[in-house]
């Protein structure tokens, strides 16, 4: 028998990060016991500062379509009589909310002392995350504070995408 998922609420789009950017640190407050598979639940909320934190945005960057292209465009905004920011938006269909958007592995957690991550924050638990696997298709559901245990039919929906995505690299 499988062992029940985790799952945890991230803003976006810093759950985005993690499913598709690298993110390999998730900072709280508070340390935990747990290892092993983690959804990453894509909240409702934004997260401004993740919208304009240069990680995210080379991340975005990065993220172009076959064409080299990004898709869709990163958005400048301009203030008058300032300079313009580049941002990620709320709008991009990338950062879909309210959902699981990945599963990751959490292999441990720490209080950093020195550099061990570019995602890491100072003075934070740093939850270290590896082997992220995007779904496919995001499965809605609510999320919740701290560490929370899927609904049966939301795990079963996820469980189906990572066999199919292990059926698939299996060839």
């Amino acid at each position: 028998m499988n062992r029940p998922i985790k799952a945890i609420t991230i803003k976006q789009p810093w759950a985005w990060a993690i499913a598709h950017g690298g993110k390999d640190i998730e900072n709280r407050t508070w340390g935990t016991s747990y290892t092993g598979l983690l959804a990453i639940h894509a909240g409702a909320a934004w997260a401004e500062p993740g919208a304009c934190d240069r990680r995210v945005i080379a991340a975005a960057e990065a993220d172009k379509d076959e064409n080299g292209c990004y898709d869709p465009p990163l958005h400048v905004e301009v203030e008058i009589g300032r300079a313009g920011s580049t941002r990620v938006r709320p709008t991009d269909p990338r950062y879909v909310r309210s959902a699981i958007v990945a599963v990751v592995e959490v292999v441990d957690w720490g209080v950093c002392e020195g550099y061990c991550s570019p995602w890491a924050i100072p003075g934070q638990h740093h939850w270290r995350l590896t082997n992220a696997r995007p779904l496919a298709q995001p499965v809605h559901c609510k999320g919740r504070l701290s560490l929370w245990s899927l609904p049966n039919d939301v795990e079963t929906a996820v469980r189906d995408q990572l066999a199919a995505q292990e059926a698939t690299s299996r060839g």
